[in-house]
């Protein structure tokens, strides 16, 4: 009604709309900028109150010793760069306070983080290696590989790419990863490890000893009991020419077990108290556990049973204080349920077992042999992922040259060159799909060993190992045999790669060990019949015997041996012609001869 007198009031407040608009956007915006520095304030406030935290706990000889080993690190590797050395420091202390405490701490793992993301926005893979294998050897200092593994598969991918003698600390940095490793039975890529720092190391160091104990123990793993002694007798002179006391006393702790082996009793008992005087010595509580542990089983095996409870009684003292150290509790209190059995004292048996039960629980969340497996399994995968994607990025870089040959070309021999190009991509393809086929036929080799290994070795899950073995087998054979024809350099390749995994099919003594120990436990009678009728059966033909009672024919057989089909077939008419109507219990006319 007052529009005359105030015309502007009928006009629209779209310009008030677009001023509060506005205002919501810059409000918003102070927020979140409000948001972000209280989180960088509180981020560095954080920092600083754990670095604050650690240097009140760390004695100041200790933080003396971590300025020799930054000024050590830059001396190697000039760094110029704050993060980089920052990453350093924090590295440095988040190891030195988990050293103090002696356990897992947030505080640590929290300085761990920071020093990674730290690194990470850096170009320096050498330092990157160094804070990844030494966040993952803190979680496996602590028996903690689940969230050790994706470290020390960081750190190991890069090292196979970088120069190690460039590397921060080179030779922990190689040790470390090697004992990763080596407690998740890679041991090839454990003593691979090993040896390459072997090389960098300088003989007059004490870390000398450490490799060559490192490498003996992986030989004692494998049970190469002669290369395992000769790299002890070498650390025992390297310990005493670096006056290194303490691994002198842990390689007579090894070599004992090398002793009693050989049958000398007295000279392993003599190691063992050896190598526990000198730890005491040198104040190693947990060598002394680990001893006192050997001395333990020691005595028990020869029947000493007071004093094998003595010893293993002081080191379960020791184990209990630790809670990292519970599979080390769990094979104390095996040893003493086997005294308790031997004394009889059933009383004491039940408690023992019930505490292993428990112990067991824990062990299956933590460190146990479930745990190992999956870790190694987890490692398998993630190479076989790193094989793809090489192969992907070789396809990559190969396609990459063909348009820049392409592009410089002369029009002239543009169909020349179009030939050329289109014969390469098909050989790539080619070699791409043969790679990814033979990457297929050992995922698939895995698979069948982890599902055996997850069944426990029973006689029902080696009848479908054996048959999927089989299959694979006549797979690869069907491969070989389109290959064979073929005389290109490429396709040799190819059909030697396939001829190797085809050679690792084969029933080794190894397998044949653990099939035989199966079929014994739940085949018990019929195995005892064979070895009744046939008492003088070789090995070789128990091998037939055993297999054909799995249900497997002549081809199959052969398949698993690594011999032809008549020579299964001989075998079978030997041992008819030498046994004769023995046969007949352990299988009838038809089974044992077509």
């Amino acid at each position: 009604m007052f529009g005359y007198l105030y015309p502007d009031l009928d006009k629209p407040i779209e310009i008030n709309k677009k001023i509060l608009r506005m205002t919501v956007y810059l409000r918003l915006f102070f927020f979140l900028t409000i948001l972000c520095l209280s989180q960088h304030i509180y981020a560095a406030d954080s920092l600083a109150m754990h670095v604050h935290t650690v240097l009140q706990e760390i004695p100041e000889t200790e933080k003396t010793q971590l300025d020799q080993r930054v000024d050590a690190i830059q001396k190697a590797q000039p760094i110029q760069n704050p993060k980089a050395l920052s990453a350093i420091y924090h590295s440095l202390l988040a190891e030195s306070y988990a050293q103090i405490k002696d356990h897992k701490t947030p505080v640590s793992e929290w300085l761990f983080a920071h020093a990674l993301s730290d690194i990470q926005n850096t170009n320096n893979t050498g330092l990157l290696i160094w804070v990844n294998t030494l966040y993952g050897y803190y979680y496996y200092k602590y028996n903690d590989y689940i969230h050790a593994l994706p470290y020390f598969l960081e750190s190991s991918r890069r090292i196979d790419s970088y120069p190690v003698r460039q590397l921060p600390e080179a030779n922990q940095v190689l040790i470390k990863n090697a004992y990763f490793f080596g407690t998740i039975d890679d041991n090839q890529k454990s003593l691979d490890l090993l040896q390459a720092a072997l090389e960098i190391t300088p003989s007059a160091s004490t870390e000398t000893g450490q490799i060559l104990y490192a490498i003996g123990l992986l030989y004692m793993k494998q049970e190469k009991w002669q290369e395992a002694e000769s790299y002890f007798t070498r650390t025992l002179t390297s310990s005493q020419a670096n006056a290194d006391q303490l691994r002198y006393a842990k390689t007579l702790g090894e070599l004992a077990i090398l002793y009693d082996r050989r049958g000398e009793t007295a000279k392993a008992i003599s190691a063992q108290l050896e190598n526990i005087a000198i730890s005491h010595n040198n104040n190693d509580p947990r060598n002394i556990m680990y001893a006192q542990i050997q001395l333990g089983r020691l005595y028990l095996q020869h029947r000493v049973l007071d004093s094998a409870q003595h010893y293993l009684a002081e080191s379960l003292a020791y184990a209990e204080t630790k809670d990292y150290l519970k599979s080390y509790e769990k094979n104390i209190i095996e040893l003493q349920l086997d005294i308790a059995q031997a004394k009889g004292d059933a009383a004491r048996e039940l408690s023992l077992r019930r505490r292993l039960e428990q112990i067991n629980r824990h062990l299956s969340l933590t460190d146990g042999q479930s745990i190992v497996d999956q870790v190694n399994w987890e490692t398998q995968k993630e190479r076989i992922r790193w094989q793809l994607e090489a192969e992907q990025n070789k396809l990559k870089r190969a396609s990459l040259l063909k348009w820049a040959w392409g592009a410089v070309s002369l029009l002239l021999a543009l169909i020349i060159i179009l030939l050329l190009i289109t014969h390469k991509k098909r050989l790539k393809l080619q070699q791409v799909e043969f790679e990814r086929k033979l990457l297929s036929f050992q995922i698939e080799k895995i698979e069948s060993e982890t599902t055996l290994s997850n069944t426990h070795n029973t006689l029902s899950s080696y009848q479908v190992y054996l048959k999927d073995k089989n299959e694979q087998i006549q797979r690869l054979e069907g491969e070989i045999t389109k290959l064979r024809n073929n005389g290109s350099t490429s396709t040799q390749k190819q059909r030697f790669s396939l001829e190797s995994l085809l050679k690792s099919h084969l029933l080794t003594d190894e397998n044949w060990f653990e099939f035989k120990k199966a079929f014994m436990a739940e085949n018990a009678d019929a195995y005892q019949t064979i070895l009744n009728c046939l008492p003088d059966i070789t090995e070789s033909n128990l091998r037939i015997i055993l297999l054909l009672k799995m249900g497997l024919d002549n081809h199959q057989i052969s398949h698993l041996l690594g011999v032809t089909t008549d020579a299964v077939r001989k075998s079978k008419q030997r041992m008819r012609k030498k046994y004769g109507e023995r046969l007949d219990p352990v299988f009838n006319f038809e089974t044992i001869e077509d």
